[in-house]
Protein backbone atom coordinates (compact mmCIF):
# COMPACT_ATOMS: atom_id res chain seq x y z
CA UNK A 1 0.00 0.00 0.00
CA UNK A 2 1.34 3.51 -0.74
CA UNK A 3 0.06 6.96 0.43
CA UNK A 4 1.97 9.33 -1.10
CA UNK A 5 2.51 10.16 -4.91
CA UNK A 6 5.11 13.38 -5.72
CA UNK A 7 6.15 14.71 -9.17
CA UNK A 8 9.15 16.33 -9.53
CA UNK A 9 9.74 18.12 -12.76
CA UNK A 10 12.93 17.07 -14.84
CA UNK A 11 15.65 20.32 -15.04
CA UNK A 12 12.25 22.27 -15.31
CA UNK A 13 14.03 25.99 -15.62
CA UNK A 14 15.97 24.41 -18.86
CA UNK A 15 13.05 22.35 -19.82
CA UNK A 16 10.53 25.44 -20.16
CA UNK A 17 13.42 27.36 -22.62
CA UNK A 18 13.56 23.97 -24.91
CA UNK A 19 9.96 23.82 -25.11
CA UNK A 20 9.67 27.53 -25.84
CA UNK A 21 12.22 27.20 -28.39
CA UNK A 22 12.37 23.85 -30.62
CA UNK A 23 16.11 24.96 -31.88
CA UNK A 24 17.12 24.65 -28.18
CA UNK A 25 15.94 20.50 -27.78
CA UNK A 26 18.15 18.20 -27.68
CA UNK A 27 21.33 20.40 -26.89
CA UNK A 28 22.85 21.21 -23.80
CA UNK A 29 21.77 24.14 -22.24
CA UNK A 30 22.24 26.15 -19.66
CA UNK A 31 19.94 29.11 -17.85
CA UNK A 32 22.10 31.80 -16.36
CA UNK A 33 20.98 34.80 -14.24
CA UNK A 34 22.89 37.22 -17.04
CA UNK A 35 25.51 36.83 -19.88
CA UNK A 36 28.48 36.90 -18.15
CA UNK A 37 31.54 34.41 -17.54
CA UNK A 38 31.76 35.28 -13.96
CA UNK A 39 28.33 34.40 -13.05
CA UNK A 40 26.57 30.71 -12.20
CA UNK A 41 24.30 28.14 -13.90
CA UNK A 42 21.11 28.45 -12.66
CA UNK A 43 19.95 25.26 -14.35
CA UNK A 44 21.36 22.70 -16.79
CA UNK A 45 19.34 20.81 -19.30
CA UNK A 46 19.81 16.87 -19.21
CA UNK A 47 22.01 17.17 -22.42
CA UNK A 48 24.36 19.66 -20.19
CA UNK A 49 24.62 17.97 -17.32
CA UNK A 50 25.81 14.70 -19.29
CA UNK A 51 28.89 17.30 -19.85
CA UNK A 52 29.17 17.61 -16.39
CA UNK A 53 27.50 21.26 -15.81
CA UNK A 54 25.24 22.03 -13.06
CA UNK A 55 24.05 24.38 -10.98
CA UNK A 56 26.74 26.44 -9.17
CA UNK A 57 29.05 26.01 -11.99
CA UNK A 58 30.93 29.37 -13.52
CA UNK A 59 29.63 29.95 -17.16
CA UNK A 60 33.43 30.58 -17.95
CA UNK A 61 33.87 26.78 -16.89
CA UNK A 62 30.67 25.95 -18.52
CA UNK A 63 31.77 27.19 -21.91
CA UNK A 64 34.91 25.08 -21.50
CA UNK A 65 33.56 22.45 -20.67
CA UNK A 66 31.05 22.38 -23.73
CA UNK A 67 31.97 24.80 -26.42
CA UNK A 68 28.41 24.87 -28.49
CA UNK A 69 26.63 25.06 -24.71
CA UNK A 70 23.37 27.56 -25.58
CA UNK A 71 23.23 29.98 -23.17
CA UNK A 72 19.64 31.49 -21.70
CA UNK A 73 18.68 34.60 -19.81
CA UNK A 74 16.92 33.61 -17.13
CA UNK A 75 12.71 34.38 -17.24
CA UNK A 76 10.87 34.35 -14.00
CA UNK A 77 7.54 35.21 -15.62
CA UNK A 78 8.05 32.46 -18.49
CA UNK A 79 9.23 29.47 -15.44
CA UNK A 80 5.74 30.49 -13.17
CA UNK A 81 3.44 30.32 -16.01
CA UNK A 82 4.64 26.87 -16.73
CA UNK A 83 4.47 26.36 -12.98
CA UNK A 84 0.92 27.40 -13.05
CA UNK A 85 -0.16 25.07 -16.04
CA UNK A 86 1.66 21.78 -14.28
CA UNK A 87 -0.23 22.83 -11.34
CA UNK A 88 -3.88 23.04 -13.05
CA UNK A 89 -2.92 19.54 -14.97
CA UNK A 90 -2.44 17.68 -11.46
CA UNK A 91 -4.88 18.92 -9.81
CA UNK A 92 -7.07 18.08 -12.71
CA UNK A 93 -5.80 14.15 -11.85
CA UNK A 94 -5.70 14.52 -8.27
CA UNK A 95 -6.37 16.98 -5.21
CA UNK A 96 -2.70 18.74 -4.56
CA UNK A 97 -1.55 18.47 -0.93
CA UNK A 98 1.09 20.50 -0.88
CA UNK A 99 3.25 22.47 -3.47
CA UNK A 100 6.82 22.51 -2.61
CA UNK A 101 8.24 23.71 -4.69
CA UNK A 102 8.25 25.82 -8.57
CA UNK A 103 8.57 22.39 -9.67
CA UNK A 104 7.83 19.70 -7.00
CA UNK A 105 4.16 19.01 -6.21
CA UNK A 106 3.09 16.46 -3.08
CA UNK A 107 -0.20 14.60 -3.47
CA UNK A 108 -1.84 12.69 -0.60
CA UNK A 109 -3.31 9.34 -2.00
CA UNK A 110 -6.86 7.99 -0.65
CA UNK A 111 -9.14 5.07 -1.08
CA UNK A 112 -8.63 2.77 -3.46
CA UNK A 113 -5.64 4.96 -4.92
CA UNK A 114 -3.43 3.62 -2.33
CA UNK A 115 -3.61 -0.04 -4.37
CA UNK A 116 -0.45 -0.12 -6.05
CA UNK A 117 -1.79 -0.86 -9.43
CA UNK A 118 -4.65 2.26 -9.29
CA UNK A 119 -1.51 4.75 -8.11
CA UNK A 120 0.75 3.43 -10.63
CA UNK A 121 -2.01 4.62 -13.56
CA UNK A 122 -2.44 7.40 -12.24
CA UNK A 123 1.10 8.19 -12.20
CA UNK A 124 1.45 7.28 -15.66
CA UNK A 125 -2.03 9.12 -16.40
CA UNK A 126 -0.30 12.47 -15.00
CA UNK A 127 2.61 12.27 -16.91
CA UNK A 128 0.87 11.80 -19.89
CA UNK A 129 -1.18 14.32 -19.44
CA UNK A 130 1.31 16.67 -18.63
CA UNK A 131 3.00 15.87 -21.67
CA UNK A 132 -0.09 16.61 -24.09
CA UNK A 133 -1.22 19.62 -22.31
CA UNK A 134 1.81 21.51 -21.26
CA UNK A 135 4.15 20.32 -23.59
CA UNK A 136 6.41 17.03 -24.74
CA UNK A 137 9.87 18.90 -23.09
CA UNK A 138 8.15 18.24 -19.74
CA UNK A 139 9.24 15.24 -18.63
CA UNK A 140 8.82 14.36 -14.84
CA UNK A 141 9.95 11.68 -12.47
CA UNK A 142 7.14 10.70 -10.04
CA UNK A 143 7.83 8.85 -6.33
CA UNK A 144 5.14 6.47 -4.61
CA UNK A 145 5.79 5.75 -1.30
CA UNK A 146 4.24 5.50 2.27
CA UNK A 147 5.29 9.01 3.42
CA UNK A 148 5.91 12.27 1.98
CA UNK A 149 9.59 12.01 2.77
CA UNK A 150 10.08 8.36 0.75
CA UNK A 151 8.09 9.56 -2.16
CA UNK A 152 10.47 12.56 -2.54
CA UNK A 153 13.39 10.38 -2.48
CA UNK A 154 11.64 8.13 -4.97
CA UNK A 155 11.74 11.00 -7.51
CA UNK A 156 15.48 11.07 -7.25
CA UNK A 157 16.06 7.55 -7.72
CA UNK A 158 15.26 7.26 -11.21
CA UNK A 159 15.91 10.70 -13.58
CA UNK A 160 14.61 12.03 -16.10
CA UNK A 161 11.25 10.57 -16.96
CA UNK A 162 11.59 8.15 -13.59
CA UNK A 163 9.05 6.26 -12.13
CA UNK A 164 10.01 4.14 -8.68
CA UNK A 165 7.70 2.49 -6.24
CA UNK A 166 8.66 2.38 -2.63
CA UNK A 167 6.34 -0.52 -0.59
CA UNK A 168 6.29 -0.63 3.25
CA UNK A 169 7.50 -4.33 3.02
CA UNK A 170 10.82 -2.95 1.05
CA UNK A 171 12.23 -1.43 3.78
CA UNK A 172 14.84 -0.82 5.68
CA UNK A 173 16.97 -2.78 2.17
CA UNK A 174 15.52 -0.63 -0.50
CA UNK A 175 17.32 2.53 1.12
CA UNK A 176 20.77 1.07 1.38
CA UNK A 177 22.14 1.61 -1.87
CA UNK A 178 21.25 5.69 -1.48
CA UNK A 179 23.82 8.15 0.45
CA UNK A 180 23.67 10.20 3.46
CA UNK A 181 22.64 13.51 0.82
CA UNK A 182 20.25 11.41 -0.73
CA UNK A 183 18.13 12.39 2.68
CA UNK A 184 16.19 15.57 1.97
CA UNK A 185 17.28 18.22 5.01
CA UNK A 186 21.33 16.41 5.20
CA UNK A 187 23.28 18.88 3.27
CA UNK A 188 27.05 18.59 3.52
CA UNK A 189 27.56 20.72 7.24
CA UNK A 190 24.88 17.90 8.41
CA UNK A 191 26.62 14.48 6.68
CA UNK A 192 29.90 16.18 8.01
CA UNK A 193 28.39 15.84 11.88
CA UNK A 194 26.79 12.32 10.69
CA UNK A 195 30.70 11.01 9.54
CA UNK A 196 32.36 12.55 13.05
CA UNK A 197 29.92 10.01 14.86
CA UNK A 198 30.70 7.17 13.02
CA UNK A 199 27.87 7.04 10.41
CA UNK A 200 29.22 7.30 6.83
CA UNK A 201 26.23 4.95 5.22
CA UNK A 202 22.44 4.88 4.92
CA UNK A 203 23.04 0.71 6.38
CA UNK A 204 24.24 2.23 9.54
CA UNK A 205 21.63 5.31 10.23
CA UNK A 206 18.88 2.63 9.49
CA UNK A 207 20.51 0.49 11.97
CA UNK A 208 19.94 2.85 14.44
CA UNK A 209 17.35 2.91 17.15
CA UNK A 210 14.93 6.05 17.83
CA UNK A 211 17.29 6.80 20.61
CA UNK A 212 20.24 6.62 18.80
CA UNK A 213 18.60 8.69 16.13
CA UNK A 214 17.56 11.56 18.40
CA UNK A 215 21.26 12.08 19.76
CA UNK A 216 22.52 12.31 16.29
CA UNK A 217 20.22 15.25 15.80
CA UNK A 218 20.30 16.16 19.17
CA UNK A 219 16.35 16.98 19.13
CA UNK A 220 12.74 15.77 17.77
CA UNK A 221 14.28 15.32 14.19
CA UNK A 222 16.36 12.61 14.40
CA UNK A 223 12.96 10.88 15.85
CA UNK A 224 11.24 12.30 12.85
CA UNK A 225 13.95 10.52 10.94
CA UNK A 226 13.71 7.49 12.43
CA UNK A 227 9.87 6.82 11.59
CA UNK A 228 9.61 8.91 8.30
CA UNK A 229 12.70 6.34 6.88
CA UNK A 230 10.95 3.42 8.32
CA UNK A 231 7.68 4.30 6.30
CA UNK A 232 5.29 5.68 9.19
CA UNK A 233 3.32 8.18 7.95
CA UNK A 234 4.04 11.56 9.99
CA UNK A 235 3.14 14.58 8.59
CA UNK A 236 5.63 17.32 10.10
CA UNK A 237 4.24 20.71 10.92
CA UNK A 238 5.99 23.32 8.89
CA UNK A 239 7.68 26.27 10.32
CA UNK A 240 6.46 29.60 10.28
CA UNK A 241 8.37 32.28 8.78
CA UNK A 242 11.52 33.15 10.89
CA UNK A 243 13.05 35.68 8.07
CA UNK A 244 12.35 37.20 4.34
CA UNK A 245 15.66 37.74 2.22
CA UNK A 246 16.36 38.22 -1.57
CA UNK A 247 19.43 38.50 -2.69
CA UNK A 248 21.14 39.62 -6.03
CA UNK A 249 24.17 38.79 -8.40
CA UNK A 250 25.39 41.98 -9.96
CA UNK A 251 25.81 42.54 -13.53
CA UNK A 252 29.40 43.75 -14.48
CA UNK A 253 28.24 47.52 -15.24
CA UNK A 254 26.74 46.97 -11.77
CA UNK A 255 29.67 46.47 -9.75
CA UNK A 256 30.69 49.39 -7.92
CA UNK A 257 29.59 51.07 -4.54
CA UNK A 258 26.59 53.12 -5.93
CA UNK A 259 25.28 49.94 -7.85
CA UNK A 260 25.58 47.67 -4.79
CA UNK A 261 23.60 50.65 -2.95
CA UNK A 262 20.62 50.82 -5.89
CA UNK A 263 20.77 46.93 -5.39
CA UNK A 264 20.31 46.73 -2.41
CA UNK A 265 17.72 49.48 -2.37
CA UNK A 266 15.48 47.61 -4.36
CA UNK A 267 15.95 44.25 -3.11
CA UNK A 268 14.54 45.71 0.60
CA UNK A 269 11.62 47.17 -0.98
CA UNK A 270 10.70 43.84 -2.43
CA UNK A 271 11.92 41.88 0.81
CA UNK A 272 8.96 44.94 2.77
CA UNK A 273 6.43 44.29 0.12
CA UNK A 274 6.50 40.37 1.03
CA UNK A 275 6.50 41.22 4.44
CA UNK A 276 3.48 43.20 4.45
CA UNK A 277 2.10 40.38 2.43
CA UNK A 278 2.65 38.34 5.15
CA UNK A 279 1.47 40.68 7.80
CA UNK A 280 4.39 40.53 9.52
CA UNK A 281 6.59 43.89 11.27
CA UNK A 282 10.13 43.18 11.34
CA UNK A 283 12.42 44.26 14.29
CA UNK A 284 15.64 43.60 12.76
CA UNK A 285 17.74 44.28 8.91
CA UNK A 286 20.66 42.90 7.76
CA UNK A 287 22.90 43.69 4.92
CA UNK A 288 25.29 40.99 3.61
CA UNK A 289 27.76 42.30 0.30
CA UNK A 290 30.03 39.75 -1.31
CA UNK A 291 33.03 41.17 -3.03
CA UNK A 292 34.93 40.14 -6.33
CA UNK A 293 38.17 38.60 -4.80
CA UNK A 294 35.43 35.75 -2.99
CA UNK A 295 36.69 36.32 0.50
CA UNK A 296 36.19 39.16 1.39
CA UNK A 297 32.36 39.92 2.76
CA UNK A 298 31.07 42.82 4.55
CA UNK A 299 28.03 42.36 7.20
CA UNK A 300 26.15 44.65 8.95
CA UNK A 301 22.88 43.80 11.24
CA UNK A 302 20.46 46.32 12.86
CA UNK A 303 17.53 45.65 15.74
CA UNK A 304 14.88 48.12 15.21
CA UNK A 305 11.52 48.37 17.09
CA UNK A 306 9.03 46.62 15.11
CA UNK A 307 7.71 48.21 11.46
CA UNK A 308 6.85 47.72 8.08
CA UNK A 309 7.86 51.56 6.50
CA UNK A 310 10.27 51.06 3.72
CA UNK A 311 11.31 54.35 3.72
CA UNK A 312 12.79 53.91 7.83
CA UNK A 313 13.68 50.76 6.72
CA UNK A 314 15.91 52.27 3.65
CA UNK A 315 17.59 55.15 6.14
CA UNK A 316 18.77 52.78 8.46
CA UNK A 317 20.18 50.68 4.94
CA UNK A 318 21.70 54.00 3.26
CA UNK A 319 23.88 53.83 6.79
CA UNK A 320 24.95 50.80 6.50
CA UNK A 321 26.72 51.64 3.08
CA UNK A 322 28.40 54.38 4.35
CA UNK A 323 30.23 51.95 6.57
CA UNK A 324 31.04 49.93 3.83
CA UNK A 325 34.80 49.64 2.65
CA UNK A 326 35.40 50.39 -1.21
CA UNK A 327 38.93 48.60 -1.43
CA UNK A 328 37.39 45.67 -3.21
CA UNK A 329 34.38 45.84 -5.91
CA UNK A 330 30.99 44.22 -4.74
CA UNK A 331 29.93 41.06 -6.55
CA UNK A 332 26.41 39.69 -4.43
CA UNK A 333 24.00 41.45 -2.39
CA UNK A 334 21.92 40.44 0.26
CA UNK A 335 18.97 42.14 2.56
CA UNK A 336 17.53 39.96 4.80
CA UNK A 337 14.55 41.28 7.21
CA UNK A 338 14.37 39.14 10.37
CA UNK A 339 12.99 38.59 13.91
CA UNK A 340 8.80 39.29 12.74
CA UNK A 341 5.96 40.54 14.91
CA UNK A 342 2.78 39.81 13.69
CA UNK A 343 0.56 42.79 13.01
CA UNK A 344 -2.10 42.05 14.93
CA UNK A 345 0.04 41.44 17.78
CA UNK A 346 2.36 45.02 17.38
CA UNK A 347 2.22 47.26 20.49
CA UNK A 348 1.58 50.52 19.35
CA UNK A 349 4.47 53.72 20.73
CA UNK A 350 4.00 57.23 20.53
CA UNK A 351 6.82 58.00 18.48
CA UNK A 352 5.87 55.90 15.38
CA UNK A 353 4.00 57.63 12.58
CA UNK A 354 1.00 55.15 12.23
CA UNK A 355 -0.25 56.95 8.72
CA UNK A 356 3.06 56.32 7.25
CA UNK A 357 2.89 52.94 8.10
CA UNK A 358 -0.21 52.44 6.56
CA UNK A 359 0.67 54.68 3.36
CA UNK A 360 3.32 51.66 2.18
CA UNK A 361 0.54 49.69 2.64
CA UNK A 362 -2.16 51.46 0.18
CA UNK A 363 0.72 51.59 -2.22
CA UNK A 364 0.87 48.00 -2.27
CA UNK A 365 -3.03 47.34 -2.90
CA UNK A 366 -2.82 49.86 -5.50
CA UNK A 367 0.55 48.12 -7.52
CA UNK A 368 -1.51 44.97 -7.20
CA UNK A 369 -4.20 45.87 -8.96
CA UNK A 370 -3.02 48.24 -11.52
CA UNK A 371 0.56 46.64 -12.16
CA UNK A 372 4.08 46.67 -11.15
CA UNK A 373 5.76 50.24 -9.92
CA UNK A 374 2.64 51.95 -10.53
CA UNK A 375 3.36 54.07 -7.29
CA UNK A 376 7.18 53.61 -6.04
CA UNK A 377 9.19 56.25 -3.94
CA UNK A 378 10.96 58.89 -6.21
CA UNK A 379 14.60 57.22 -5.03
CA UNK A 380 13.40 54.44 -7.40
CA UNK A 381 12.84 56.63 -10.28
CA UNK A 382 16.62 55.14 -12.21
CA UNK A 383 16.11 51.67 -10.34
CA UNK A 384 12.97 50.26 -11.48
CA UNK A 385 14.55 47.85 -13.95
CA UNK A 386 17.55 47.06 -11.51
CA UNK A 387 17.64 43.40 -9.80
CA UNK A 388 14.88 42.04 -11.42
CA UNK A 389 12.87 39.08 -9.88
CA UNK A 390 14.87 36.12 -9.87
CA UNK A 391 14.86 32.48 -10.45
CA UNK A 392 12.12 30.73 -8.24
CA UNK A 393 13.63 27.51 -6.54
CA UNK A 394 11.71 26.90 -3.27
CA UNK A 395 9.38 30.16 -3.37
CA UNK A 396 6.80 30.60 -5.88
CA UNK A 397 6.63 34.56 -6.64
CA UNK A 398 3.71 36.12 -7.82
CA UNK A 399 3.78 37.19 -11.32
CA UNK A 400 3.30 40.95 -10.47
CA UNK A 401 7.07 40.56 -8.73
Amino acid sequence: MVRWLYLDLNSFFASCEQQESPELRGKPVAVVPMMANTTAVLAASYEAKALGIKTGTLVGDAKRMCPGLQLVKSRHKTYIQYHQKIKEVLESCIPIHSVCSVDEFACELTGSQQNLEVATALAMKIKNEVRERVGECMTSSIGLAPNMLLAKMATDMQKPNGFITIEPEELPKRLFPLKLRDIPGIGPKMEQRLNQKGVTTMEQLLGMNEKQMYGLWGSLVGSRYYYLLKGENLLVPRQKSQSISHQHVLPPDQRSWEGALGVAQKLLSKTAIRMRKENFLTRRLSLSVKFMNHYEKFEKSLKVQETQDTALLLSHLNRFFTEMPRKYKPLMVSVVLSDFQKSENHQFSFFENTKKEQLFGVVDKLNEKFGKDTVYLACFQDKKDVAPTAIAFSRIPELEE
